[in-house]
């Protein structure tokens, strides 16, 4: 059993039963682009790559549900990484780690191991790439990268951006080239990808929205993207273009609104259990279902009570609409440290109605933090919000222009944390253009549309 894994399990036979200490599987670190303290060890050993928290196990062979159970148990400990090497030990690991309840056993695992962390490995992207092709997109997204969660991809003055990370759903990345014009669905596990084209003589279509749809293994069975186009004046139609995976194909359609809507600049639509939502003018979202038939679309308005002037005055920036654990949450910041309330937040309350409920409003006076530097700004620095924690309602990110670093601000302990010192230029860091990544679970296939 030493030859298993060198360093990871040290195998103690006691009797009947048989304890396994995970020694250097190491838990992920939730850092943000250069983290404050470094990390141990070699970043790309392979015990730091999506392992599970340390722990200690009992197994009693007479009592076991199966011959196999003992190697899922013991597998399921291993980083991914180290997983895939093993299918090449012999004929039947390889069989074994492709069943389908080992995939679900490994997933079940990892989330029983993280929960206790409160969150799977994921960073936030910067969604303009500075590189020439698109396999050193893939590049950045290697396992062996992982190890800094919550990495923000800096900008490069010296280069022009070639890629653009649009959308991002159950693990795939939606990402736009602006040299060859065309889009890439990317796996940055297994590093697949696939190259949709646009369509020719199109009219011109804007904000992006990609949603995917899983089965029971958490396996990607269909993907469509969705785009908006651009028009002027308000109009009382939306036009869409959809691509699906099903088909291979780009359908267009017109859906009439209730009201005059105008598309907003800036990031593309969020996704809320796999409706997309575009912010639109009179300070609203219109929603669309890709997969619901027939089509239609409607109307969300923001909460009443929130700080509208801030909005028309700073066009949306100090605002965050995101869904965070099954919630759609609203997250205000005041723009002038004058004002008396600093953070607001209101969760949806009933989606189909469109009612918003208060869930705190605090003022300056009412934070804090441990760090020195940052607790004597408090009372005057700038905060802008980046991303709600996709695992831990508790937690929102934010940037503090002043001290150029992104903080973590703690909804329960009214604290501010640094999260991460800045690594690059970060003048434009906002809302708009970053995107918040949770790496895959499990590498999974890309549906592979047929051809037209």
């Amino acid at each position: 059993m030493s030859n298993l894994h060198d360093g990871d399990h040290n195998q103690i036979q006691t009797q009947n039963r048989v304890i396994v200490h995970s020694e250097n599987i190491v838990p992920f670190q939730s850092q943000l682009i250069a983290p404050t303290c470094s990390i141990e060890g070699n970043p790309s050993s392979d015990s730091s790559l999506l392992g599970h928290p340390d722990d200690t196990f009992t197994y009693d062979i007479h009592n076991a549900p199966d011959p196999d159970s003992l190697l899922y148990e013991i597998l399921s400990r291993l980083p991914l990484k180290s997983v895939f090497k093993f299918k090449c030990v012999c004929k039947y690991w390889r069989t074994l780690i492709a069943r389908r309840s080992f995939l679900r056993f490994y997933i079940a695992r990892m989330l029983t191991a993280n929960a206790a962390l409160s969150s799977l490995p994921f960073r936030i992207l910067y969604r303009y790439i500075y590189v020439k092709k698109i396999q050193g997109v893939l590049d950045l997204f290697r396992p062996e990268n992982y190890n800094s969660s919550l990495v923000f991809l800096s900008r490069d003055l010296e280069l022009f951006a070639s890629f653009k990370v649009l959308a991002v759903s159950n693990g795939l990345i939606l990402i736009w080239s602006f040299s060859d014009k065309v889009y890439h669905v990317c796996d940055p596990v297994t590093r697949q990808r696939v190259t949709l084209s646009r369509k020719h003589n199109e009219a011109v279509f804007n904000w992006e929205g990609f949603v995917s749809r899983v089965n029971e293994d958490n396996v990607v069975t269909s993907y469509r993207i969705v785009r908006v186009e651009t028009q002027m004046p308000p109009s009382n139609y939306l036009g869409l273009d959809m691509y699906t995976s099903e088909t291979g194909k780009w359908v267009d359609f017109r859906l009439p609104c209730p009201n005059p809507i105008l598309p907003r600049y800036g990031a593309g639509p969020l996704s809320f259990n796999g409706i997309l939502h575009w912010f639109v003018n009179h300070h609203g979202m219109v929603a669309f279902d890709p997969y619901k038939d027939p089509k239609s679309c409607r109307l969300i308005p923001f909460p009443a009570d929130r700080d509208v002037q801030s909005e028309v005055t700073h066009d949306g920036l100090y605002r965050l609409c995101d869904g965070c654990q099954g919630k759609l949450r609203f997250f205000q910041v005041a723009p002038d440290a004058s004002l008396f309330y600093c953070f607001s937040m209101w969760d949806m309350k009933d989606y189909e109605k469109g009612e918003w409920c208060s869930e705190f409003k605090v003022t300056r006076s009412d934070l804090s933090s441990s760090d020195p530097e940052l607790e004597s700004w408090l009372m005057k620095a700038t905060f802008l919000p980046l991303s709600f924690h996709p695992f831990d309602l508790d937690i929102v990110y934010l940037r503090c222009v002043e001290l150029a670093c992104v903080v973590s601000y703690s909804i329960q302990n009214r604290k501010l944390d640094v999260a991460c010192k800045a690594a690059g230029v970060v003048d434009c860091l906002s809302w708009r253009v970053v995107v918040p990544f949770v790496i895959p679970r499990w590498p999974t296939p890309i549906p592979i549309s047929p051809v037209p």
